[in-house]
């Protein structure tokens, strides 16, 4: 297997005779990146073979390094392209990926949280990101049968661009040259179609939402002047926020060839009639590059969370990969989700000419389709790389305009840029074209490859390899259209055309319009009102428009061959009422919770309680049943769907929230009993536990073993390998425990035992402080793993209780524990009362800080941001305190005097404390 270079490059080239580049440099893996996929079978890799040699290197001059864990664990996918209904295949992925990632990484995510270091999982790559692992770690983990390699983050920078002359929209033609070229305009007059139905998404730098060759084709612009950014955009690299931008400027100008038009005659883009998503995942970190293939398959809102494949794009533009040759499996198994979900990823082959074999990964893989650049005069573009890529196939597969691209900037400006990253969107554009028009082929990769290649215009050139019909230079050819869409499976068509207005004749803008048939398309109407179909297979279809309070209207229209059908539909406004209400804690304290609702059908965003009050209040067409989705944002608390009928009067609709019996960490509850999780532990005991013997107990996984039960975080172990001693005999003792209210308690513990003749592991009661011990619980030559529960009938309505493990060994083994519990293993209620407010500076700016009870610093809560909010700021804090009555509270945060305050605590009940802290200096 060949070594990445040092450097990778965005695929947009440099032209001598051009002053225009894009360059980003990545310090890539010594072989596959995360989740790459076999390609043919290996023998079984020694511990040693898994770890890369570039991760070694860097191992060799620093004990820490990010690094990616593979697993060998892949979903099966052969059966998802059979699913014909576009939501369901898609879920289906999603959901088949989930479970084998859950699956093979639970036991290493248990370690690396034991380790304390910090991690991401990702499912569509089954693969974890580790951030400052360390040397013992990475070995560690290499032994591990699920673990398929250990490789080194790769390094990505972001692009430079060196800017050419600007061109006012004002000059732009009104078809670009690279449009005219393949015939795309053509297409749009001969078929009717622009890409209706379709939405393409780019992983790149992000794009201006609002520029005006873009806006009217963005996917989260609502037709009325507000946008709706939830589903269709995903900030990987953490630099725009939830509004879509482009701090670089190649992402807007790659999805202005796919899409752009300004509807004032300037059409820079192929498929202007198509709608578009983008993440800003290249190329600020490989995370992040990582990331958005993922979201593309399951697209989530700008929280991260509610995912839903039915939201995936068809089409997803990548115009970047390595800048050296490169056959490296980049991506590779996110590409084969993507095509196994039915959407058609299209790479840049890279600019790396005008030599042979300069194709780059991951367009030079035979999984991924490639395009090349060619010039205005149909010459290959000097920077255009060239053949074979994988296994000696043809690469690229095809070309398109990639020189001297004229397309839109940041700043409502447009320039011409050159490279492949160019050429990519035109043929991304026109594969929007085809499905528009060829519905039977949306998802079909296969066939549409297959269409793509048959149709393109030969190009012969015997630079590096191939025949004049499929050479190393051009691929298949130059890309056409027409041609394309001659070859698709159409058949006679119509359209059908109209109005949605209110009944008072009034135009309604950004009412979605259906369109259900042989075929489904999705349209919007425009400022007047005014819907369009392109060409839709003759028959029967129904048409209905959607608009956020308003009824439902439908109409029957027959479509018959090139006619237009026309249908005017009358949106009845619906009577709004008010559904308000409180939405309390129902399992023992009553107070009111700060919750959010999110209600289906309900277009203005989430709803929010008032975090002191816990009040709501929304207004809705009466006379309908809502789905209500009740999201708590304290821990610990379950979410509750319910739904909720709307009559023709005002609804009041109080609810409570249980807090969860399984985790019991809601405030206010704790356990009956007494736990230890060791959480935040380090070498040495605290919590009023001791440890004697020698070595003695460590609680920060000094030999990275697996945590007992597949848990995370901290735990204790007793490691004679670590320690390397012949012989290991240490104690792990509580502090002495009030159970005189416990009816029948008992001891539980999660444990990692590895048994032998050697070794020997006790659990131990007392119930007298210490002086008398009896055993309760021990192991010798059996292994024990798991949670395991013993019952102490003698502890029962003692005080002085304590718990004591011990273990003897000898010979490298080790005992590991987690989670132990001592007393009745029940969800009660902590008397007290909770404290909410904000923190801020004397500005009046949020402040991140701490606030904590001054006698238990175990009570204690950090402010949070709360953006989604609209009617809060940043700041946020809720605490309980297990005391009432006047209780003394502190304030602390970096940079700023410390504040008390004397807060008068209410037993089951909310108070409000606010803070303003001083800057140090200030």
């Amino acid at each position: 297997m060949s070594v990445l270079s040092p450097r990778w490059r965005s695929a947009a080239a440099v032209l001598a005779v051009l002053a225009t580049a894009l360059a980003v440099t990545i310090t890539a893996p010594a072989t596959a990146s995360p989740g790459a996929t076999a390609t043919s079978s290996k023998p079984t890799k020694t511990p040693k073979d898994k770890i890369r040699p570039d991760l070694r290197k860097q191992l060799d001059s620093k004990d820490q390094a990010d690094f990616w864990v593979a697993f060998e664990a892949k979903a099966d996918l052969s059966k998802t392209a059979s699913i014909k209904d576009w939501n369901a295949r898609g879920t289906a992925v999603a959901a088949a990926l989930k479970a084998t990632a859950a699956a093979s990484q639970q036991s290493v995510r248990g370690t690396l949280d034991s380790a304390g270091v910090k991690y991401q999982s990702f499912w569509a790559t089954n693969a974890i990101k580790v951030t400052g692992g360390k040397r013992a770690l990475v070995e560690a983990l290499a032994t591990r049968a699920e673990v398929a390699s250990v490789s080194p983050s790769f390094k990505v920078e972001p692009p430079k661009v060196t800017a050419s002359a600007t061109v006012a929209a004002a000059t732009a033609s009104a078809v670009e040259w690279g449009v005219a070229n393949i015939r795309a305009d053509e297409v749009w007059a001969q078929y009717g179609v622009h890409g209706e139905g379709i939405t393409i998404a780019s992983i790149d730098t992000g794009t201006q939402f609002d520029h005006p060759a873009l806006v009217r084709q963005y996917r989260g612009n609502n037709g009325d002047g507000t946008f709706d950014h939830n589903y269709n955009w995903f900030d990987a690299a953490g630099t725009c926020g939830p509004v879509p931008c482009d701090n670089h400027g190649h992402g807007t100008h790659t999805m202005g060839t796919m899409v752009g038009d300004d509807g004032a005659g300037h059409q820079i883009g192929v498929a202007p009639g198509a709608k578009w998503i983008t993440a800003n995942g290249c190329c600020p970190d490989d995370t992040a590059l990582i990331a958005s293939g993922q979201w593309m398959l399951e697209p989530t809102d700008l929280n991260g969370q509610n995912p839903d494949a039915s939201k995936r794009p068809n089409i997803i533009n990548n115009s970047w990969g390595s800048t050296t040759p490169s056959d490296e499996p980049i991506l590779e198994d996110i590409s084969l989700a993507w095509t196994a979900s039915g959407i058609f990823g299209i790479f840049a082959n890279g600019n790396s000419g005008p030599a042979c074999q300069t194709s780059g990964s991951p367009g030079s893989r035979v999984i991924n389709y490639s395009v090349g650049a060619y010039d205005s005069s149909n010459a290959i573009a000097s920077f255009s790389s060239r053949g074979s890529g994988q296994d000696g196939s043809i690469k690229p597969d095809i070309s398109a305009p990639g020189a001297s691209i004229l397309s839109s900037l940041p700043g409502d400006r447009y320039e011409a840029w050159d490279g492949t990253s160019m050429a990519t969107p035109h043929v991304a554009g026109t594969i929007a074209l085809l499905w528009s028009a060829a519905g039977g082929l949306v998802g079909d990769i296969d066939e549409t490859r297959a269409l793509l290649d048959g149709t393109a215009i030969d190009s012969p050139d015997g630079q590096c390899g191939g025949t004049d019909a499929d050479n190393n230079v051009f691929g298949e050819g130059r890309l056409d259209a027409v041609a394309l869409l001659k070859s698709a499976p159409i058949g006679p068509v119509g359209r059908v055309a109209g109005t949605a207005t209110d009944t008072a004749g009034t135009p309604i803008a950004g009412a979605q319009i259906t369109v259900a048939g042989p075929v489904t398309r999705q349209l919007t109407t425009t400022a007047d009102g005014a819907f369009a179909s392109g060409i839709l297979p003759i028959g029967t279809y129904t048409v209905s428009a959607k608009k956020y309070g308003y009824e439902v209207p439908s109409a029957t229209v027959q479509i018959t061959q090139d006619v237009t059908s026309t249908v005017a539909l009358k949106l009845v406004p619906l009577p709004y009422k008010t559904v308000s209400g409180t939405i309390t804690d129902g399992s023992g304290h009553g107070w009111p919770l700060y919750a959010k609702l999110r209600i289906d059908g309900y277009t203005e965003g989430p709803i929010f309680t008032d975090p002191v009050t816990g009040r709501y209040s929304v207004r809705l067409p009466a006379s309908t049943a809502y789905q209500v989705h009740v999201f708590p944002q304290y821990d610990g608390y379950a979410t509750s769907d319910r739904t909720v009928q709307l009559g023709d009067a005002d609804l009041t609709y109080d609810l409570s929230l249980t807090a969860d019996q399984s985790s019991c960490t809601a405030p206010g509850y704790r356990w009956n009993g007494i736990g230890e999780d060791f959480t935040g532990w380090t070498s040495g005991t605290t919590d009023g536990w001791t440890t004697s013997g020698q070595p003695a107990w460590r609680f920060d996984n000094p030999g990275y073993r697996t945590a007992p039960n597949d848990g995370g975080g901290r735990f204790a172990v007793a490691d004679a390998a670590y320690a390397g001693v012949k012989r290991f005999d240490t104690t792990l003792t509580s502090p002495a425990y009030d159970l005189s209210a416990q009816d029948s308690p008992e001891i539980s513990f999660d444990t990692a035992y590895y048994g032998s003749s050697n070794q020997r592991a006790d659990v131990d009661v007392s119930v007298d402080g210490g002086k008398t011990w009896t055993n309760v619980w021990q192991k010798t030559t059996g292994n024990s793993f798991g949670r395991v529960t013993v019952a102490l009938p003698q502890a029962a309505h003692r005080t002085g209780v304590r718990v004591r493990f011990h273990y003897q060994g000898r010979n490298g083994n080790w005992w590991a524990l987690d989670n132990v519990f001592v007393g009745t293993h029940a969800c009660v209620v902590t008397e007290g009362g909770l404290v909410v407010g904000f923190a801020k500076d004397t500005t009046g700016a949020s402040v991140y800080a701490t606030v904590a009870r001054t006698a238990a610093a175990q009570e204690k809560t950090a402010t949070v941001t709360t953006p989604i909010d609209s009617n809060l700021g940043d700041g946020l804090y809720w605490l309980f305190s297990s005391t009432t009555g006047p209780t003394e509270l502190i304030a602390t945060a970096a940079t700023y005097t410390s504040a008390t305050a004397t807060v008068p605590v209410v037993k089951n009940a909310i108070v409000t404390q606010d803070w303003t802290l001083t800057k140090v200096g200030g």
